[in-house]
């Protein structure tokens, strides 16, 4: 047998610089496929850098440095939904940061009208980015209602990550720019979850359609949860009504902290405590004749509303009126038995063990009851959460602002 001699290394590199532009030259802008109820498409710069470049070797230097993203595109027409994914190609991480403190921001947003009264996505946008943390370790994700607003929000990424495209690692402040970017962004829309309960935003929390509301409100926050969320450390829900953030520090609070789930106190113009939904304490509970209404299962007839019992129950506004000076640092904090959802931080690893958000009354519930009375959506989180371990915390001086007058 006649040895093989190695090929000279001139002759090496340039078959695989060959090889290389083979490849590339076959890498469209577009890669898509449809199969059968579902359709994707993915969106990338690399083509981009092959126009620019004039050889091989500047192509490989180009496409090496090239700062880009991709758009993927996911379509479910059996199930309805359509997702959009937008991931930054390369990102820089701060000095004192690492991917163990990675954050993952979501909200529902049901239209236009979601944000508050004279207010649009990019002032929700403007929003979430009053918080002070490094960009490139927040991933965001929007469940939107309304197919004209989900468009909207999509064109609004298109032209947010355009400028990653013109950037070149020869610009000396490159790192400085790429910092200002997200690292991934998820857009879904699942209309069937919103067409199952249509109320006027004005009308929405009249008692007589609180439980669906909130049963339509745990499905979006499961649905963007399970669609958005991949390596992420730490995950912080955030209604697109929320119009300021206070203390800007607050992600790095609830970080620092190690707590498993956290709420700040929510104000609404004289409403010192708005989202009355975090508590801890003891609340009323059905009487015999009502007890006996779920037993049948008659829910059309079930009119039981639990509410709180005097002095059994504490809200974070009740710390307000305490002078001791211990209670008045912005990391004081307080357990409770239930959280609200208007910003709702928690760590990731409690979601990735199958606690979700409650789509029924999970307290008082049977195998003969289809519904409890007590302990649907962000109120039944914490009852999950504590069998395995985990807690729920409230900070009564870390402040965000509801929109006002809805």
């Amino acid at each position: 047998m006649i040895p093989r001699k190695p090929l000279p290394i001139a002759l090496g590199a340039s078959l695989a610089i060959l090889l290389f532009v083979w490849i590339t030259s076959n890498v469209p802008t577009t890669v898509s496929y449809t199969h059968k109820s579902q359709s994707y498409s993915q969106t990338s710069t690399i083509d981009k850098a092959r126009t620019k470049a004039n050889s091989a070797q500047e192509l490989a230097q180009m496409l090496k440095e090239e700062v880009s993203f991709s758009r993927v595109v996911y379509q479910d027409f059996h199930d309805e939904y359509t997702k959009i994914s937008y991931v930054n190609q390369k990102t820089v991480v701060e000095e004192g940061h690492g991917q163990e403190t990675t954050v993952l921001i979501l909200s529902s947003i049901v239209d236009e009208t979601a944000y508050g009264k004279n207010r649009n996505f990019e002032d929700f946008f403007n929003t979430v980015f009053s918080l002070n943390y490094p960009r490139n370790l927040v991933s965001l994700g929007f469940l939107v209602g309304s197919q004209q607003e989900f468009q909207k929000v999509d064109l609004y990424f298109k032209k947010y990550f355009e400028p990653l495209t013109e950037l070149s690692t020869t610009d000396k402040n490159h790192k400085k720019i790429i910092q200002k970017f997200v690292n991934k962004v998820t857009i879904v829309t699942a209309p069937f979850i919103e067409k199952e309960f249509e109320i006027d935003r004005d009308n929405r929390h009249n008692t007589d359609v609180q439980k669906q509301r909130r049963r339509t409100i745990a499905r979006s926050r499961n649905f963007i949860l399970s669609n958005s969320l991949n390596d992420e450390r730490y995950t912080l829900f955030l209604d697109s009504d929320i119009i300021r953030i206070e203390h800007r520090d607050m992600i790095n609070i609830f970080v620092e902290s190690g707590k498993d789930i956290a709420v700040p106190r929510i104000e609404k113009e004289w409403d010192q405590d708005y989202d009355r939904n975090s508590w801890r304490g003891e609340r009323t509970v059905p009487d015999a004749q009502q007890l006996e209404i779920m037993d049948k299962n008659d829910w059309q007839h079930f009119t039981f509303i639990p509410e709180d019992i005097g002095d059994n129950i504490y809200h974070l506004h009740h710390t307000l009126a305490n002078e001791d000076a211990s209670t008045k640092e912005l990391t004081y904090n307080v357990p409770l038995d239930a959280v609200g959802g208007a910003i709702l931080f928690s760590k990731s690893i409690v979601y990735r063990q199958g606690v979700t958000f409650p789509t029924f009354y999970l307290i008082g519930t049977t195998w003969q009851r289809f519904e409890g009375y007590d302990g649907i959506e962000t109120e039944g989180i914490c009852y999950m959460a504590k069998t395995l371990g985990y807690s729920c915390w409230g900070y009564p001086n870390l402040v965000a602002e509801h929109s006002p007058g809805d």
